[in-house]
């Protein structure tokens, strides 16, 4: 009897060595993105790998739906082309909570659903050579959830860290527009585009993001003339209006319907540059006569969270390097030295932003792009007030537009 309970002992003790080495983080790493159901939540296919817990072989199929149930949050984490821990220093935290944060059954908070269906269950070998099960299944992961966890254990920085930092992006949605138009006469004209627009913006107010909604037309036509005056013979209409509302991003968007099934292009772009941030085409399956608007809405909501996580990453990324302005200068005639002038404008973007970039350079423009910390400037009027001081002594400058991150000024003689 004594014999008997001595090696149970060593039995338990031995099993207990060995659950104590397991790591808790994901066996497969296998896993799809399927689809964005939801502003909030993201569909994927996730394959799990599943051994015997000791000596209990029936539990095999139960560890690999857990591990399957990791893997796809692992997916979302640090899968695919635009995951959640999208830097090196995101990755490095997380990597310190990472057994905790897989230990157990905790990641099944962020399911919020998965199939009743198992897709496949197929006998397989683990990476230790143990004889043990693979197990495919849809799962639908709660990426906000996920997302607000980790900003609140410092893992990536949240979205009200940035909001206080540089405040929520702005961002305006508008369609492709033909040469000739407006993107007013294509949502006058087009129901469609207006309904695309207005998936996309309620996506984005989901998201908490800020919203400029181009309606006033005769206000717009205005801003946009006087864009183009300052820009020389502009052609995007795009880029003026956004730059006209203050917009620091805008969404731009071009799809078709055919055979039961749209396809729809999402672009954003950095307002104060035009840089391209992210495109994606999204696709609607296929369903013969079904009305054109579900079908347009299931093809932007195909592509616009992958869109939406390279303009957070652009944000997040823009933080450490400051608020970024729109500097154009207009310079007048009547200077003795045209060159003294644009050597003070140059030393006065040098000495106030250590990160600057000179776009354009000529005898009646100077255009810069700066990144203004918020300790230093709170606010476009204190980047303004900090340009007029320098260049007294020099020159007169006057502001022409001051319109969030665009600051338009007049060089004139004192």
């Amino acid at each position: 009897m004594k014999l008997i309970t001595s090696l149970l002992c060593v039995g338990l003790l031995a099993f207990s060595a060995f659950a104590k080495d397991e790591s808790n983080k994901p066996l497969s790493n296998q896993a799809t993105f399927v689809e964005s159901f939801s502003s909030a939540e993201v569909t994927i296919s996730a394959t799990g790998l599943g051994g015997k817990t000791g000596w209990f072989v029936n539990d095999m199929e139960k560890n690999a739906l857990l591990d399957a149930r990791k893997s796809a949050v692992w997916f979302v984490l640090v899968g695919g082309t635009d995951p959640l821990l999208n830097s090196p220093d995101a990755k490095t935290k997380f990597e310190g909570i990472a057994e905790e944060f897989f230990k157990g059954e905790n990641v099944n908070v962020y399911i919020s659903w998965e199939a009743d269906k198992v897709i496949s269950t197929v006998k397989t070998k683990l990476p230790d050579g143990e004889k043990g099960v693979k197990m495919t299944k849809l799962f639908r992961v709660n990426k906000q959830k996920l997302t607000d966890d980790l900003a609140a254990k410092n893992v990536i920085v949240s979205k009200d860290a940035l909001a206080s930092a540089q405040g929520n992006p702005v961002i305006m949605v508008i369609p492709e527009t033909p040469k000739g138009q407006t993107p007013m006469q294509v949502f006058d004209t087009n129901p469609l585009a207006r309904h695309a627009a207005a998936v996309i913006e309620s996506y984005l107010t989901a998201r908490t993001y800020e919203v400029a909604v181009p309606r006033a037309a005769e206000q717009l036509a205005d801003q946009s003339k006087m864009q183009a005056e300052v820009k020389g013979a502009e052609e995007d209409i795009a880029y003026q209006i956004a730059l006209a509302l203050g917009s620091d991003v805008y969404i731009i968007f071009a799809g078709t319907v055919t055979n039961g099934k749209a396809s729809v292009q999402v672009k954003a772009y950095e307002t104060t540059t035009a840089r391209l941030l992210g495109t994606e085409t999204g696709y609607s399956k296929t369903r013969a006569g079904a009305a054109m608007e579900p079908l347009v809405e299931e093809a932007i909501n195909d592509a616009i969270d992958k869109v939406l996580a390279r303009v957070s990453a652009y944000w997040t990324k823009d933080l450490n390097d400051g608020i970024q302005y729109k500097l154009i200068f207009n310079i007048t005639s009547g200077f003795d030295d045209i060159q003294t002038v644009q050597d003070a404008i140059s030393d006065c973007i040098d000495e106030g932003f250590a990160k600057n970039k000179e776009n354009v350079a000529t005898d009646k423009t100077m255009d810069y792009n700066v990144w203004a910390k918020k300790d230093d400037f709170k606010k476009a009027r204190n980047v303004m007030r900090f340009i007029q001081k320098k260049m007294t002594g020099t020159a007169k400058v006057t502001q022409i537009v001051l319109n969030r991150k665009l600051i338009i000024c007049g060089v004139q003689p004192e």
